[in-house]
């Protein structure tokens, strides 16, 4: 599952891929819509090609290099700082062992009760 999320819950974008899909490869689909934001990433979205597609959408990439690249990369710490919040969520979200699980056979139904897991931790 790959959420595009505001810093107060508000779900910019969201697909579901196969869980043996690497972030990576859905980065530029997740964020071919937004222009004109910072886009706080984890280390697994940290690619080249990416920072520079970002950037061609006027958006500033806060993206942790990974360990091993050659280069060290600047980013706001700051900003990154940020993201715990969306890992909150996410923690919360599997506080519930049906979405944990995924119980749902449908794409559908899943999201739906992803929708609807904000209400239950009053975050709407």
């Amino acid at each position: 599952m790959h959420l595009a999320i505001t810093p107060d819950f508000t779900v910019i974008e969201g697909f579901l891929t196969g869980g043996n899909r690497a972030d990576i490869s859905v980065a530029n689909e997740l964020t071919a819509e937004i222009s004109g934001c910072y886009i706080i990433e984890d280390k697994g979205y940290d690619s080249n090609n990416h920072r520079t597609y970002l950037a061609s959408n006027s958006n500033i990439p806060v993206i942790p290099g990974r360990k091993n690249r050659i280069e060290p990369i600047e980013y706001d710490k700051g900003k990154f700082s940020l993201r715990r919040k969306i890992e909150n969520f996410f923690a919360m979200l599997k506080e519930n062992r049906r979405l944990a699980l995924r119980f749902e056979k449908s794409d559908l139904a899943f999201l739906a009760f992803i929708a609807i897991a904000p209400i239950k931790f009053n975050l709407c």
